[in-house]
């Protein structure tokens, strides 16, 4: 309803929506909103903290309602359940572009009034968290001091007055994972031993049809410019199943089913094709039982990691250096990325730039060549 409209409108907009919204002014006592609504890859990197959270002196007697996003609702739902009281669900797409829905989600969440609102996000968004922080009433609200990434800095001054409490976390480019462990430290006052994302995966045996090794291509990304061409993952895995003898399993959203019919063409072989037909938990299974995890840099790589794989090779796009990629290798010492050239020549200027306000990633990612991918999957297997 609102595809083509600029800013300045979308703004009019949401804010008569907001006027319509009623809030509930009565305070339910020794209640917390926590509010996360970004990927799944986020969601790996910050999960851990619902338990810590829920068993802390401070809140541990709190009612906990998680407001979250859709996309890794099942996970949540299965894994975290015993530390959440409440869960609202949102999906964020819909959120944006449908008035009716916004409407509808606001005011379900408005409904009730809480002691704490806790939105840990470091990249905010001024229609999504601080939008609904400000709408919701709460005797307390905290959020991350958080930088520009994903809002501008008109917006992230007018958002930040809807909160009585800002945490400053580390100014230098740091892995999410640390800065949000560094969030909860000092939202708790307490040292978090907490050393890497954790994945416990439950088995719902769901690959019969998989009868042997099996490298695993996941060629989905939430953006294009993170996506390497479905022919370049085609070459990889004509490789891996000729040498190394892996099966080949192809995975992604349902927006990758074109390019995964290319990739099958150009592959011209028995590929085993998931894509498009996977809820979060299967795809965590594939990756579970997979025994390489050829990825674009998203979702799937996170999982992997937490799960403590091996055999992690992501092509990265070039986007948020240093907060996402690479990983630190007391993390996952098996995550091993494929760096566009003008990353290897310019490495530690590339770190800055790619983390300044409004940074456009300017890097190609099909102009990293399939033979480099193979050149890295070649030296790490053999050196282990």
């Amino acid at each position: 309803m609102l595809f083509g409209l600029n800013n300045q409108i979308k703004s009019i907009i949401y804010f008569i929506i907001d006027l319509l919204v009623k809030s509930n002014k009565n305070i339910e006592q020794k209640s917390l909103l926590l509010i996360r609504l970004d990927g799944i890859g986020d969601c790996i990197l910050f999960r851990d903290f619902i338990k810590i959270l829920k068993k802390s002196e401070k809140y541990k007697n709190y009612s906990i309602t998680l407001l979250g996003n859709t996309i890794w609702k099942n996970l949540i739902e299965v894994s975290d359940n015993k530390f959440v009281d409440r869960f609202i669900w949102l999906e964020r797409n819909k959120f944006s572009k449908n008035l009716f829905y916004r409407y509808k989600k606001l005011q379900e969440i408005a409904s009730q009034g809480y002691e704490v609102i806790i939105s840990p996000t470091f990249s905010r968004a001024f229609f999504y968290e601080d939008n609904i922080v400000k709408l919701v009433c709460a005797k307390e609200k905290i959020g991350s001091k958080g930088n520009t990434s994903n809002i501008t800095f008109k917006q992230k001054n007018h958002g930040d007055l809807g909160y009585t409490n800002l945490i400053e976390t580390t100014k230098k480019i740091t892995f999410e994972f640390y800065r949000n462990k560094e969030f909860f430290e000092k939202l708790l006052n307490t040292k978090i031993e907490l050393h890497k994302p954790v994945l416990i995966h439950n088995n719902k045996n769901s690959l019969k049809n998989i009868s042997k090794k099996y490298a695993l291509l996941f060629i989905g990304g939430s953006d294009n410019y993170k996506k390497w061409s479905p022919q370049n993952f085609a070459k990889v895995a004509i490789y891996l199943n000729r040498k190394y003898d892996y099966e080949i399993v192809i995975c992604g959203s349902s927006e990758d089913e074109q390019n995964a019919n290319i990739l099958i063409k150009s592959y011209n072989g028995k590929i085993i094709n998931f894509v498009g037909k996977t809820d979060l938990l299967e795809l965590i299974e594939l990756i579970s039982k997979s025994n390489l995890l050829l990825s674009n840099e998203t979702s799937g790589p996170h999982i992997a990691a937490a799960l403590n794989k091996k055999n992690i090779f992501v092509i990265y796009n070039g986007k948020h250096f240093g907060r996402f990629v690479p990983y630190p290798k007391e993390i996952s010492k098996d995550y091993h990325v494929i760096y566009h050239s003008y990353i290897n020549n310019n490495y530690d200027h590339y770190k800055k730039i790619s983390n300044k306000h409004n940074f456009n990633v300017f890097l190609n990612i099909n102009e990293i060549d399939a033979d480099d991918v193979i050149k890295k999957i070649d030296s790490t297997l053999n050196i282990l």
